[in-house]
């Protein structure tokens, strides 16, 4: 059997599909469809409650640490893909847990500049306004700051210091300098080559 990468949030329907794989490939699917009493599958109950005992077991070891602590509450595999489906289904629906996972997992590409991603961060602070879920302006710079990525560690640190005193604007304008430094740099090596 594969392992799958834990689902803690993000790509909930690529996850979803290649965990309904793995069920099928181990013949354990049906139990997430239906009750014992409802399945057109043509089983004992002993071999029903064996395989939902492992589909349950099997989704639970599929899902985050966190995600499967949550998910433990549940009696059947059918509750907990039902209830993962209701929570994760349309990424345009995001529950307000999912929106704040989302946020907190955000990083910064390296090869990327870091203004647009920025931006993105700030698109994912407004759905969470949306949702009443208050993100402050102190927050957000500190949490661009420590998700700036390992390429910037001089930046990072400079931001650091200054964070007491400088609002989300000012850091904005500190990266879009970044940006503009970075590019100008490695347009240098590149004449140098």
């Amino acid at each position: 059997m594969v392992k799958l990468q834990s689902f803690g949030g993000l790509e909930y329907n690529a996850w979803r599909r290649k965990t309904q794989f793995g069920l099928k490939s181990n013949n354990i699917f049906y139990t997430v469809l239906s009750t014992f009493s409802d399945t057109t599958e043509d089983v004992s109950e002993s071999q029903w409650l064996s395989d939902e005992d492992y589909c349950k077991d099997y989704l639970l070891n599929c899902l985050s640490d966190r995600l499967a602590e949550t998910y433990s509450k549940f009696k059947t595999a059918k509750e907990i893909w039902d209830n993962l489906d209701a929570q994760f289904q349309k990424e345009e629906e995001l529950s307000k847990s999912h929106l704040v996972d989302k946020f907190l997992d955000f990083k910064f590409l390296e090869d990327m500049e870091i203004t647009p991603q920025v931006t993105d961060l700030e698109n994912m602070r407004s759905k969470m306004n949306n949702e009443n879920i208050g993100v402050t302006d102190i927050f957000m710079v500190d949490a661009i700051i420590y998700k700036l990525p390992a390429t910037c560690h001089s930046f990072k640190t400079e931001m650091y210091r200054k964070k007491e005193k400088m609002g989300l604007d000012e850091l904005k304008r500190y990266i879009r300098i970044e940006d503009e430094n970075l590019a100008r740099n490695n347009l240098d090596l590149v004449k140098q080559q």
